[in-house]
């Protein structure tokens, strides 16, 4: 995780890509939106449950929240910034987020064992849905640019 403050992260680049993306959705923005996703650092909103056990004593558990469209799909939350993510936590139930990275999505959604078909950014501004699909191509993708990199 990153040591930036909930309060300081933002998103500009991705922000302007997902408004580009929304008015022409074409081969260049599509690409100008994944490179600015790929750089981008966003807001995930958790629950802390303690769970008690005999042996161990006690320990914490994460959970990710999740948001369900019409279709009854489930999605992660992601948010660019915190003026999007109170979008969603009007009532101020929720105060706990982890700053997460792509790279950090696509190892939650490999590894957790549910229904959850990626994530939404700004699901109350944007509403810009990630597959699972599409995260982790555009992760092989950036992996295989960096191993080019460092190649030459």
């Amino acid at each position: 995780m990153d040591n930036q403050s909930s309060n300081e992260t933002r998103n500009p680049k991705l922000m302007q890509a997902m408004q580009d993306l929304k008015k022409h959705d074409n081969a260049y923005t599509r690409g100008v939106f994944a490179e600015a996703l790929m750089e981008a650092h966003l807001l995930s909103p958790i629950e802390r449950q303690t769970l008690l056990t005999e042996k161990e004593g006690p320990s914490t558990r994460i959970r990710f929240e999740h948001i369900q469209n019409t279709e009854g799909e489930k999605f992660y939350l992601a948010f660019t910034d915190m003026d999007e993510y109170n979008k969603w936590n009007s009532d101020g139930k929720h105060n706990q987020a982890l700053i997460m990275t792509m790279q950090e999505y696509g190892n939650i959604l490999i590894r957790q064992i549910n229904d959850l078909k990626g994530f939404v950014i700004n699901p109350y501004g944007e509403n810009v849905s990630v597959s699972k699909t599409l995260l982790l191509s555009l992760l092989k993708q950036h992996e295989n640019k960096m191993n080019a990199k460092r190649g030459n």
